[in-house]
């Protein structure tokens, strides 16, 4: 086995000087490599850094020379670490308390206020109406000429501040005034001295009567004094016999001397009461009683006269006239004759 030169630096150093083979580290390595390496050497011996080669043990005299080991690259001492400041102790957390809600303190309830008194009131006295007086007035039925009316009387007021009698009617016996129900006044009379009243009530029908003494104020009527109460019964009469059909008679008009002249044949029906004259601008068939626009302008009660003259004209009017007879018959009045409506214009 060739020995190496390596093995024996003297060796290599009286041969011829062989090139040495130095790692570029350590030719170029500070000086603080060779501190490094001493340091390794320190530690690890320099069996451990250049170990034996195994036939060194078999008795070669000459020792192998060794390669020289690449310096081991010593990693670079590392700074030391800051040392880190204690952590902090942390805080402990406060433990949320719920803050207890303040106790709701009733309030004390107000008293509450005593009610003042009402003051009372003055009772308002009415005034006192005057009572009636039922001895001042007197009412009775009094005979009558005729079935189907009742004829009353009454003595006089004599009393102050009368103004009115007032004579209601009713079908019963409450009559009263002011009126109520069907009470019905019939008479309002402001002579004190006249004290009497006929009335034509229905036939055959009982009814009641009452008259009062009254007295006009702003306030209203005030009672004087009241009667006593009356009650009467009238008879129907018989039925009227057929009235016999109305008779047409002729009537002639004519103008003269301001005046319209009027002429008609006579009426020969029984019972005549009276000739009915009528007159009327508006209205064409002017008739008895009194339709609309007419008026009477004559009634004349004897049967015999068949003329009249009309002297309340004017220039340019245009009057209708008719001529009616009425006549009684059974107690009752019908037209017994009746003429045409005439127009007369005046010139």
């Amino acid at each position: 086995m060739t020995p190496d030169r390596k093995a024996n630096p003297d060796k290599m150093g009286a041969a011829s000087a062989p090139t040495r083979t130095t790692s570029r580290l350590a030719v170029s390595a500070p000086a603080g490599l060779a501190v490094l390496l001493i340091l390794g050497t320190v530690a690890f011996g320099h069996e451990g850094l250049f170990p034996r080669r195994p036939d060194a043990d078999a008795g070669n005299a000459a020792p192998t020379a060794q390669a020289t080991p690449k310096p081991v690259a010593v990693a670079a001492t590392p700074k030391p670490e800051a040392t880190p400041k204690p952590a902090a102790t942390p805080k402990a957390a406060p433990i949320a308390q719920a803050t207890p809600k303040p106790e709701v303190i009733a309030a004390t309830p107000k008293p509450a206020p005593i009610a003042a008194t009402p003051k009372p009131m003055p009772a308002v006295t009415p005034r006192p109406q005057p009572a009636p007086q039922t001895s001042t007035l007197t009412l009775s039925v009094l005979p009558s000429e005729r079935a189907d009316k009742v004829q009353l009387g009454w003595t006089a007021y004599s009393g102050a501040g009368f103004h009115y009698y007032k004579l209601v009617r009713s079908h019963d016996a409450s009559a009263t005034w002011p009126t109520s129900g069907d009470d019905q006044l019939i008479a309002a009379i402001g002579n004190v001295a006249e004290t009497g009243m006929r009335d034509r009530p229905d036939c055959g029908v009982t009814v009641f009567y009452r008259v009062f003494a009254v007295k006009s104020s702003d306030a209203g009527y005030q009672v004087l004094a009241a009667s006593n109460t009356v009650s009467a019964t009238t008879t129907c009469p018989p039925p009227p016999p057929p009235q016999p059909a109305t008779q047409h008679i002729g009537l002639e008009a004519s103008f003269a001397e301001g005046k319209v002249n009027l002429a008609w044949s006579p009426c020969a029906i029984d019972g005549f009461n009276a000739w009915k004259i009528v007159r009327s601008q508006t209205n064409a068939e002017p008739m008895y009683p009194e339709n609309a626009g007419t008026e009477l302008i004559a009634a004349i009660g004897d049967p015999n006269q068949t003329w009249f003259s009309d002297g309340a004209v004017a220039s340019g009017q245009t009057w209708y006239y008719r001529v009616l007879a009425r006549a009684d018959q059974g107690g009752g009045n019908f037209i017994a004759c009746q003429s045409l409506a005439v127009a007369v214009t005046i010139p």
